[in-house]
């Protein structure tokens, strides 16, 4: 099996700014990886690449061996954005539906309940977004990302904004999703 994600190479710049240079990486099957570094590092451009929202200068991307960005890839990957907004008189069920849609899931109100108790929010599927702690946003954000039951799961600043308890349940969160193979 190829690996979850590899890039070789990957560059880009924006006009004359080098955002990423030469970047190679390679993430394998349950590996939980995280990118270290300070703002502007090129954390989020490289997160962006992989998720095909922006196009390298140089180098490739692959996730479990199709290129970054086509059908074939999107179809195997979850993305939570570093900011996210969703509605805030969206009910969490409502939120999680419309994101099946979007994805082509067909897991229907079990798979939304599923990602909902995973993620600690088992009795907030009723509850509208503006009524929702920012941890628990948070928290909603991640089971958006796994709609579809994604195999590459790919995170941008998860935890930012969260207090300790919030960063504790979302590490171990992804402990449980790394155990599953994701």
């Amino acid at each position: 099996m190829p690996p979850a994600l590899s890039a070789t190479g990957l560059a880009k710049r924006y006009g004359g700014l080098q955002a990423l240079r030469g970047v190679d990486i390679e993430v394998g099957e349950g590996e939980l990886v995280g990118l270290l570094g300070p703002n502007g590092a090129g954390k989020s451009t490289l997160v962006k690449i992989v998720c095909g929202l922006v196009r390298a200068t140089e180098g490739t991307a692959e996730v479990l061996g199709h290129p970054a960005g086509s059908l074939a890839a999107r179809t195997h990957l979850g993305y939570l954005p570093e900011l996210f907004r969703y509605p805030g008189w969206a009910r969490g069920d409502e939120v999680l539906q419309m994101h099946q849609r979007l994805a082509g899931s067909d897991g229907g109100p079990d798979e939304r309940r599923e990602l909902l108790k995973l993620v600690g929010l088992a009795d907030a599927g009723d509850r509208q977004v503006e009524e929702m702690s920012k941890g628990m946003q948070q928290r909603l954000g991640l089971a958006q990302a796994l709609v579809g039951q994604p195999k590459l799961l790919l995170l941008d600043e998860p935890t930012s904004a969260l207090d300790p308890a919030g960063r504790i349940a979302v590490r171990e969160i992804l402990e449980e999703l790394r155990r599953r193979g994701i």
